[in-house]
């Protein structure tokens, strides 16, 4: 960041809210989908404003869009301003994966990074679908969450299980399930054809009549649909990490893993120092799972014990984003995987010390291999600007914080310690008082009534049912004191709380709801149970990938099925589409990236080599391209960067750093 940015995200941190905002604060710009704002997660950009740069808040969408006037579902979004005074009227919409995952557990992941070269030009928009994280108000099993609440939070917080109070997915999903199918919610409208529409509602209510999509993982299938379901304004897709509708995502589980592997070999052999130093890499692949499985190399070494579970475990973290250090793995699996099948861990030890014990880089470190034609002064140069870049980095770092303790603050609206924020602090005191008995049921019956309205009645009443004597006079009188903003915060706290604990399951129910409801009849335990048979890796097909697929096949024996008719259909459409995948992606095969543009007649697949899932997000290259895509979709894309994004292979005499 640069002095600039700080001193103008200080004035506005100061200053009166923009009026840009004013018809979102109105109620929106589509009465149909009415707009309510409310505080952002605190996961926004340190130079994010709320009310100035960004804002947050829900639109209002039917449940069924059959059915305008009836059940309603809340959906949460983050709206950042373009930084530009004169943007391009069409904005770009993140849709996330998951399904369910949601998107605004890190706003600044989406506004900074994954569409932070597209806000240079245009607003930016992300959301939680329905079913997903903060949009799942309306398909929550409160009471099941309640009565498991010590138990997740136990589990959370890395404690002891008790008895009684296990955080055992059979204990949760089963009742769960039961409970959202005699509830209110509709579930067979928590699709991929309504999440369609709900796309086209939020752009409209945010007043963005034309607009552009970003989709990655479940949000390409979710582009895809909007496509065949909801087109009307879309201007230009990105679709990166792509799983097609027509795809039996549950029945090949494993067959992104084997493109995946087979895409290194093919990479390796058209090295010629890998081909020649590794000429049998793929026979040696074949064999090295059972290898492991019957001679794991043993923790002796000060090591972990190296069975095929770490061997993949390690290898899978290619296809994640956050995990950097992987990057430049590809480049040593060969190496690594002739190794150990001699029961040699010398590279894969090297490897997960870098890992588990990373060593800050020094300049010399960061100086190009170019560097050796540098004189003495030259070098000297470069060293103390490298040096004086770090030292940068850790102020900015330093500014960071501080900005975000101020904003912090500016929203608390006080200097001093609320009557919501005392009666927090109270009645963790009051807590330890109790019994182990009453301090759990007294968090059971918290989490019950966090899912009511908030109202300082409830508050009291709670607080007569579990305390005595000093300490409920106490906390009486707190409650008493308490204004209508200290019993909304009240509520607010205490549900934050909860979500941390609440997070994993809602998660799963996501996935669940949409898995099994509209994908699952389309799959079969004995459709993934033949392809798996027919998988040649054994080092990719772990007990534990195996028996995960069993559970879910068992979930999701426990909904009703909602198949739709021609959902599973190729998706036809004219609008520009750019498609794209990464060599190392073993979530949606990059293979599958040519599959869905085969009935886009305005697309163009890109496919990076030695990216992950979200494969675009792995490099400068695919960042680029993806702007120099949106700004003119019809424009010829330059794709000569792909060329340096190939792994450099370690052969055998090559030093580990």
């Amino acid at each position: 960041m640069t002095p600039e940015q700080i001193v103008a995200a200080i004035g506005m941190l100061v200053s009166e809210p923009d009026p840009a905002f004013d018809t979102l604060r109105e109620g929106g710009f589509d009465p149909r989908y009415p707009v309510t704002i409310a505080a952002c997660p605190e996961t926004t950009a340190p130079l994010d404003v709320e009310g100035h740069t960004l804002i947050c808040g829900t639109v209002s969408v039917p449940e069924r869009y059959d059915a305008p006037d009836g059940r309603r579902v809340p959906l949460t979004f983050a709206l950042g301003r373009a930084q530009t005074t004169q943007p391009f009227e069409d904005a770009i919409v993140y849709l996330h994966g998951g399904p369910a995952s949601g998107s605004l557990g890190s706003i600044s992941a989406t506004t900074e990074v994954i569409l932070g070269g597209h806000r240079a030009h245009r607003d930016v928009v992300t959301f939680d679908q329905r079913a997903a994280m903060l949009s799942s108000t309306t398909v929550r099993c409160r009471e099941v969450m309640a009565d498991n609440i010590v138990g997740l939070a136990r589990s959370a917080a890395g404690r002891p299980e008790i008895a009684g109070e296990e955080a055992k997915e059979e204990n949760i999903l089963a009742p769960c399930i039961e409970e959202l199918q005699a509830g209110d919610a509709d579930l067979a409208a928590y699709n991929t054809a309504n999440n369609a529409r709900d796309v086209q509602a939020v752009m409209s209510a945010l007043g963005y009549p034309e607009y552009n999509i970003f989709g990655i993982s479940y949000g390409t299938r979710l582009a895809l649909e909007v496509l065949r379901t909801a087109p009307e304004g879309v201007r230009a897709v990105i679709i990166d990490g792509v799983a097609p509708t027509g795809v039996k995502l549950y029945d090949d589980l494993f067959g992104p893993h084997g493109d995946s592997l087979e895409a290194m070999f093919d990479q390796c052999a058209a090295d010629a120092g890998c081909a020649a130093a590794y000429p049998e890499l793929r026979d040696k692949t074949l064999a090295l799972g059972d290898i492991l499985s019957d001679n794991p190399i043993p923790a002796a070494r000060g090591m972990p014990a190296i069975t095929s579970d770490l061997f993949y475990g390690l290898v899978m973290m290619r296809t994640k984003h956050s995990a950097t250090w992987t990057r430049d793995l590809t480049g040593y699996l060969p190496r690594m995987i002739y190794e150990l099948s001699e029961g040699d861990p010398t590279t894969f030890d090297w490897y997960l010390t870098t890992y588990s014990e990373p060593k800050p880089k020094q300049p010399a470190d960061l100086l190009a291999p170019g560097a050796e034609r540098l004189s003495d002064d030259e070098r000297a140069l470069a060293l103390a600007a490298l040096a004086s870049a770090q030292s940068m980095t850790s102020q900015s770092q330093s500014v960071a914080s501080a900005i975000g303790q101020l904003k912090n603050d500016l929203v608390a609206g006080m200097t001093a310690v609320s009557v919501a924020e005392a009666f927090d602090r109270r009645v963790t005191e009051a807590g330890r008082e109790l019994t182990h008995e009453t301090l759990f049921a007294a968090a059971k019956d918290y989490a019950r009534l966090l899912s009511d309205d908030p109202s300082k009645e409830a508050i009291a009443a709670w607080v007569e049912d579990w305390f005595l004597g000093p300490d409920r006079e106490a906390l009486l009188a707190l409650v008493a004191a308490m204004t209508d903003e200290d019993v909304a915060r009240t509520f607010a706290t205490g549900i934050t709380e909860l979500a941390g604990f609440q997070a994993g399951v809602e998660s799963a129910m996501g996935l669940y709801i949409y898995a099994c409801q509209e994908d699952y009849p389309y799959n079969s335990l004995e459709g993934f149970e033949e392809m798996a048979a027919a998988f040649p890796y054994s080092v990719v097909k772990t007990e534990g990938m195996m028996t995960e697929m069993r559970n879910m096949a068992a979930t999701c024996a426990l909904f009703e099925p909602a198949p739709r008719e021609g959902f599973h259909d190729p998706v036809v459409s004219d609008v520009p589409v750019l498609v794209m995948g990464g060599t190392n992606d073993s979530q949606t095969s990059w293979k599958w990236s040519g599959l869905a543009a085969e009935t886009l007649p305005n697309s163009r697949v890109v496919i990076f080599p030695n990216a992950g899932h979200g494969s675009s997000l792995f490099s400068d290259c695919g960042l680029d391209m993806n702007v120099t895509f949106i700004l003119d979709p019809e424009a010829p894309l330059d794709r000569s960067c792909l060329a340096g994004l190939a792994p450099k292979f370690a052969l055998p005499d090559t030093p580990l750093p």
